[in-house]
């Protein structure tokens, strides 16, 4: 079934996503009937929902949450139905005071939510005010940058127990639950939310924690898709999770799978949450080769004792579809030249093993724990792919980070151009990094220098088609020839040409 909207241009249709992803509390399995109860607009409504012009429904929208629109929204309700209010400014003592008229309307399970940090701008969080143990968590993630912030969390502290922070959204329940989805045999009872909601693209993923109602840390993480293009995403994380449970049981600093299912008619992934500090966050030019050591001796254990790659397939699935793919996006900027010496390189790759490829391992998907990193993120990742590409990946955007060349989480090519030619030369500090990590990995594995070439060149390859789908996101239409020689990862193809 399409849903309504999804033809809007990714600006638009991102604003919107995230303007509604409260609708990930609500433990309903598909997209909700839905009411808007009071006058007010919600240009959301037909992305969440299917939207009624009267009962019986599942969720009823209503603006302000004054008494008669609450008594139309719970007869509108089926039993155990949703209603969500919705107060766009501040109100003297509002999170009392719309719990107190939820109470007495005859709503249970009452939950008030806050998208913050400011109402000026998209949300970045949806944080449940009642939970003491949501809100501590959501300040150590954000901890303040100067005394200014030090000043703003002050007053959020006391607008927070006074009840005065806005907008605020009040979510209360019409009875006892009745069907749920698959989420709840593995979730604390009528759990507190702490949403996050960051990123940049309707395809980007909500990442909810739920909080139980003592207070302790959540043991469990749940990933929701906002949009049909991130469903299979989160299907591919899950079957790749349990086929590395499978072959690597013991291996430390990998989630574990404990339910698929759906949430509001969009995939919903349970893992077991892996705790600790992002490793980006400790990554500077002193730190850059301790850290590499770490991550580089995690990817081999990950490898482990892998299987010969077979005498027929892998070259075409993981070597020949990439190829193909790639001179269908960028063989025009590359050139005819470019093209052809891309192909002998990779051409000259001879057999190798196959090993689990995670192909997304950046520094902002590893954290540190006590045992040493671990990697999230396993939407991309393929069991039987190549090796080195990882290890490629992880240390060069380390570089880039520590250089500079990442700006906002956006690749400068120009920078990046500059900062992957330093990486190359081993006699410069990161080049001997990357050398002496890229020997520790390969060794092992039996991979030479050639291979090692050829399977550099494959990861920016590999990773381009990621970026031609933001571009063309962006433009809403096939990103020009212009922007596509403007790209970042053709940037380190030539570079990689050029060097060999």
């Amino acid at each position: 079934m399409s849903v309504p909207g999804h033809g809007l241009p990714e600006p638009e249709l991102n604003e919107l996503l995230r303007g509604a992803d409260w609708r990930f509390l609500l433990p309903l399995r598909e997209r909700p009937r839905l009411l808007l109860v009071s006058g007010a607009e919600w240009p959301e409504a037909e992305l969440i929902g299917e939207v009624k012009d009267e009962g019986p429904v599942e969720l009823a929208l209503v603006e302000g949450c004054g008494a008669s629109e609450l008594r139309r929204a719970r007869e509108a309700l089926v039993p155990g139905g949703f209603v969500l209010c919705r107060r766009r400014r501040p109100l003297p003592a509002g999170a009392p005071v719309l719990r107190r008229r939820l109470r007495r309307a005859g709503f249970d399970r009452i939950h008030l939510q806050w998208p913050g940090p400011l109402p000026s701008r998209l949300p970045q969080f949806w944080l449940d005010l009642e939970s003491a143990a949501a809100a501590e968590r959501l300040l150590e993630m954000r901890p303040p940058q100067g005394r200014l912030q030090v000043g703003i969390r002050f007053a959020w502290a006391a607008a927070r127990r006074s009840g005065g922070l806005a907008p605020l959204y009040a979510l209360g329940q019409r009875g006892e639950p009745g069907q749920t989805d698959e989420l709840a045999a593995v979730l604390p009872d009528d759990p507190s939310w702490l949403l996050l909601t960051g990123g940049r693209r309707s395809v980007n993923k909500v990442v909810g924690l739920p909080f139980s109602a003592d207070g302790g840390e959540p043991d469990a993480v749940v990933k929701f898709s906002r949009v049909v293009a991130s469903d299979s995403a989160l299907e591919r994380e899950a079957a790749a999770l349990e086929a590395v449970a499978a072959e690597r049981p013991s291996l430390a600093g990998v989630p574990r799978v404990r339910a698929l299912g759906r949430r509001g008619g969009r995939t919903a992934l349970v893992e077991s949450r892996i705790d600790g500090p992002p490793l980006i966050g400790a990554l500077r030019s002193e730190s850059l080769p301790e850290l590499a050591r770490e991550v580089t001796a995690w990817l081999l254990e990950l490898a482990g004792q892998p299987r010969p790659a077979a005498e027929e397939g892998w070259r075409a699935r993981l070597v020949d579809e990439r190829l193909t793919l790639f001179e269908s996006q960028f063989g025009e900027a590359l050139g005819s030249v470019g093209m052809s010496g891309l192909r002998q390189r990779l051409a000259s790759l001879g057999r190798l093993p196959l090993v689990c490829e995670h192909r997304d391992c950046s520094p902002w998907n590893v954290v540190l724990t006590g045992s040493g990193p671990a990697l999230l993120d396993w939407e991309s990742a393929d069991p039987q792919g190549l090796p080195v590409l990882d290890l490629v990946y992880f240390l060069a955007h380390a570089a880039f980070q520590v250089d500079g060349a990442l700006v906002e989480g956006t690749l400068d090519p120009v920078r990046a151009r500059e900062s992957y030619r330093r990486l190359l030369d081993p006699t410069t500090p990161n080049g001997g990094v990357f050398a002496g990590c890229l020997r520790e990995y390969c060794d092992p594995l039996g991979i030479g220098p050639e291979a090692q070439a050829g399977l550099r060149l494959l990861c920016w390859v590999l990773h381009s088609s990621s970026e031609h789908r933001h571009l063309e996101m962006e433009a809403a239409a096939a990103p020009s020839l212009a922007t596509r020689r403007e790209s970042a990862f053709l940037a380190l193809i030539e570079t990689e040409l050029r060097a060999g």
